[in-house]
């Protein structure tokens, strides 16, 4: 009887063993990172999705006294920062910068490249009509309109720690 007890507890551990080494074959815990656009004071959550380093990311504003296109262009970074390298606006005016980086002149657009500034994140007060969209890799994750106008808004990138990120789920989660 001993020995079935023994066979039988053998055979449990090899399973168990086994399927353990499968997860971790397949699946592993590791950091990803996720975006998230949320109102400063009440911390509402409007926009969570998980991205990866060397994303693109761009805000697309109209400028509120000029009314001229400005497109600010980022990669999101390990270190789960953000890196402008270029700045595109359709001339100068109040708050626009005119020397950062290399400056050309493309297409009716005065183009800043090479700017190479860091941030950790972003804080603005929403307005319907400055702020366009918010695209990653030129999808629109959200346009400016279907934010609340006026609220202090914050736009973060952290790791999170999640299983099995060899198949990220990407889910967008708006509210």
């Amino acid at each position: 009887m001993a020995d079935k007890r023994r066979a039988v507890w053998l055979i449990v551990l090899i399973i168990s063993l086994g399927t353990i080494g499968l997860f971790l074959l397949f699946c592993r815990i590791a950091t990803v990172q996720v975006i998230t656009l949320s109102d400063q004071e009440s911390a509402k959550v409007y926009l969570q999705l998980e991205t990866k380093a060397s994303d693109r990311l761009t805000f697309n504003w109209i400028h509120s006294f000029e009314h001229i296109p400005w497109i600010e262009e980022y990669t999101l970074e390990d270190d789960n920062t953000f890196i402008l390298h270029t700045i595109r606006v359709a001339g100068f005016g109040a708050g626009i910068p005119e020397n950062k980086g290399t400056v050309s002149f493309e297409d009716g657009m005065v183009v800043m490249r090479n700017i190479n500034e860091k941030f950790d994140r972003f804080t603005w007060i929403n307005s319907q009509s400055a702020l366009v969209s918010i695209t990653l890799n030129d999808t629109v994750l959200i346009r400016g309109s279907e934010l609340p106008h006026h609220q202090k808004l914050e736009l973060t990138l952290q790791g999170k720690r999640a299983i099995c990120p060899r198949f990220p789920s990407n889910k967008q989660v708006r509210n």
